[in-house]
């Protein structure tokens, strides 16, 4: 089926390197999101509505748990 014999020469420092851009590109991204799409329905707006701080949050706790193992 699959074969993933072509990454047995990759170094595992380079790998890693490739999930942090990929963890940053994903925050940027993030940061693009319009606020009227977040707080589209909501009539007294609070700032913990505010999704962008939350995914922004669980990405470096995901950066982090990679960074430690």
């Amino acid at each position: 089926m699959l074969n993933f014999n072509w990454l047995i020469g990759v170094p595992v420092a380079a790998a890693k390197w490739v999930f942090y851009i990929l963890f940053v590109v994903i925050g940027v991204l993030v940061l693009f999101v319009p606020n009227e799409s977040i707080y589209e329905g909501i009539e007294n707006p609070r700032w913990y509505h505010n999704i962008k701080i939350w995914a922004i949050g669980d990405l470096i706790f995901i950066l982090a748990v990679y960074a430690l193992f």
